[in-house]
């Protein structure tokens, strides 16, 4: 062997070895961000459950709301306690109510109120990333 070809064969598995090592950390990056998006939408889910719980009786004289925002402050929630890297990742879950129905066009249909709920986070220092959840709830449900 010359060593022309000696060199040749070691670039070519430096290059092999580096494509390895790139692919290994793009996969485990790319895992770790799944599974703070699934954190996320849990949280979201568990706020958006919170809201489908609370007690809103248009049937009861005095009528009883517990489905307004003030009972849902924005939260702080803890996404994931990393045993690797700089530490936990937080996550912000924000609630928004809205009434949709009766609108002025239909005054005498139930009343409906639209939960939209967002768990908003950041992945290592990069942009924001948020996860949304929306429904629509009726009295009584």
């Amino acid at each position: 062997m010359t060593l022309v070809e000696v060199v040749v064969a070691l670039a070519i598995a430096g290059l092999m070895v580096a494509g390895i090592v790139t692919g290994y950390i793009y996969c485990s990056t790319a895992t770790v961000k799944d599974a703070l998006y699934l954190a996320a939408n849990a949280k979201a889910q568990e706020r958006l459950e919170q809201t489908r719980s609370a007690v809103w009786d248009t049937a009861q004289f005095p009528v009883v709301d517990q489905l307004n925002p003030t009972n849902f402050p924005d939260e702080t929630v803890t996404l994931d306690q990393s045993a690797s890297g700089p530490g936990v990742t937080l996550g912000t879950v924000k609630t928004t109510i809205l009434q949709i129905l009766p609108s002025s066009a239909s005054p005498l249909a139930s009343p409906v109120r639209l939960i939209h709920v967002d768990c908003i986070w950041q992945f290592q220092g990069g942009d924001f990333i948020t996860n949304s959840i929306e429904t629509c709830r009726a009295p009584d449900q």
